[in-house]
């Protein structure tokens, strides 16, 4: 019979967070042992330390006594200092103790371990980054980023086959929010904020997953825009929104995390870990050479440090002399896929594009597609502000003298909601009367003209103006409207 699993976030928040908390044998054996002896806490520090679960459980226990949730504590030391004895006895029951037998493998808590592992090389790096940038704590970063995935670490434990679904649907192409929402009903980030209130996890920890601390894709693209110099110093930006993430420490976090999961995912070749270097790069302001170098390096202390079992460390990876080589490079090139297929898998990859990339990606799209798109305008209709930004066909003089923000009954009700709209003959003589002044004059009264407008976030909508003296039939129709489905904002 197969496994049932939670749908909602509710569901989630009550399956995990009463869950015990694995604890390696020898390390809960020798903790019970150094209470029982009533050893001072400085000897139980190397223990405590050492199990990733166990110094979790401490911080959010010495958060729950400390009434100011805005307390600085992300030291497991500090806060086993602050729980003492008494509250170390009282968090045993909450541990359950495990074995990793390398003959008698557990596929659940290997990718527990392996998770673990990952999340430890992202400390590593958010905190090799730290210290190139020069902050002040950076210990302090270097937990705020191991714990970052806890939720993620119980979910392989306690959901393995759930989880394995989502790990092998993002390793073909899938984007993971999207895999998570349609799997688990909610995303992970979403559980492991609520689980961590549940359990009085420290604010400090928390912040690192509020809307202001997470650049988003349009962020995240203009930060790396900075240093898209491979060998110049990242530039300056006047933008405050983008000043505050740069020197935000939490970008860091953010990033270390991205990256040590997208190199134990899909390996350190990855075309996309080097977008993540220069976010990087600029935060830091040094050459994205450099943060690939400390990114490695890091990877290296990991190893050294953390290798706490379940899969091999990213470090290793770097020994691999075919690591940056095409392992085919003599193979036949394969034919190109359905235009329409190939826009949706370039989307799926992540969520980085904004809506000038997605416009010119679905413009190639709709070129391969339709044979018969002889005339073809996009425009970003945001805020009652009309802006042209891709076009094919059209002389631009004559596009440049259109006033495209003059009233037009037309883009309006377009840009209201997402519609789309075929017209010739009789019609397309009717709605040349609706479209901004002199518009008129770029079409042929034999032609046909379609509009479509698909949303690309809550206030912008991506308008299609594809004008052909062509028949345009009902198979072209649907192929348009499939473009327009897969670049909107809300697509899965």
């Amino acid at each position: 019979m197969k496994e049932t699993f939670p749908n909602s976030l509710n569901k989630w928040l009550l399956f995990l967070k009463d869950k015990k908390l694995p604890v390696k044998d020898a390390h809960l054996t020798r903790l019970k042992k150094q209470i029982k002896n009533a050893d001072a806490l400085d000897k139980m520090q190397d223990n405590i330390v050492s199990e990733p679960m166990l110094s979790f459980a401490i911080l959010n226990e010495a958060s729950r006594m400390i009434a100011n949730k805005n307390n600085d504590i992300t030291s497991p030391v500090h806060a086993a200092a602050i729980v003492g004895i008494n509250g170390l006895t009282r968090l045993l029951p909450n541990f359950s103790s495990y074995h990793l037998n390398p003959a008698l493998p557990s596929p659940h808590l290997t990718a527990f371990l392996s998770e673990v592992q990952t999340s430890y090389e992202a400390a590593c790096i958010a905190k090799r980054w730290a210290t190139q940038k020069r902050l002040g704590n950076t210990d302090g970063l270097f937990w705020i980023t191991l714990y970052k995935d806890v939720a993620r670490w119980l979910l392989w434990l306690y959901a393995y086959p759930i989880m394995i679904e989502i790990d092998q649907r993002v390793k073909q192409g899938e984007r993971a929010s999207d895999v998570e929402r349609r799997l688990l009903g909610c995303r992970i980030d979403e559980i492991t904020t609520h689980l961590f209130m549940l359990w009085n996890t420290p604010h400090k920890i928390i912040e690192a997953f509020l809307t202001k601390n997470v650049p988003n894709a349009n962020e995240l693209q203009a930060l790396a825009h900075l240093a898209h110099e491979p060998t110049s110093l990242p530039n300056d930006t006047d933008d405050k929104r983008l000043i505050f993430l740069i020197n935000n420490p939490l970008i860091l976090s953010y990033c270390a995390n991205k990256v040590a999961h997208e190199a134990h995912l899909m390996r350190w070749d990855s075309k996309h870990l080097p977008f993540f270097y220069r976010v990087v790069a600029a935060s830091t302001h040094c050459l994205p050479v450099d943060v690939i170098q400390l990114t490695h390096k890091a990877a290296t202390d990991a190893a050294h440090l953390y290798n706490v079992g379940g899969k091999a460390p990213l470090a290793q990876q770097l020994l691999d002399p075919e690591l940056y080589k095409s392992l085919t490079p003599t193979s036949p090139k394969k034919p190109d896929d359905c235009p329409i297929t190939s826009l949706k898998r370039r989307l799926g990859k992540h969520d980085l594009y904004d809506t000038k990339q997605k416009a010119h990606l679905a413009l190639s799209a709709l070129k391969k597609s339709l044979s018969n798109a002889q005339h073809c305008i996009l425009f970003a209709l945001k805020k009652n502000q009309v802006s042209p930004l891709f076009q094919l066909g059209y002389e631009t003089k004559a596009l440049k003298s259109i006033k495209w923000n003059a009233p037009s009954s037309a883009f309006a009700k377009l840009s209201k909601k997402p519609a789309a709209a075929h017209f010739f003959g009789a019609k397309l003589n009717k709605v040349l009367k609706e479209l901004p002044h002199t518009a008129d004059q770029l079409i042929d009264k034999n032609s046909h003209l379609v509009l479509l407008s698909t949303p690309m976030s809550e206030n912008e909508m991506l308008l299609f103006w594809l004008e052909t003296n062509e028949t345009f039939n009902q198979e072209d129709y649907k192929k348009l409207k499939k473009i327009a489905s897969i670049i909107r904002y809300d697509a899965t």
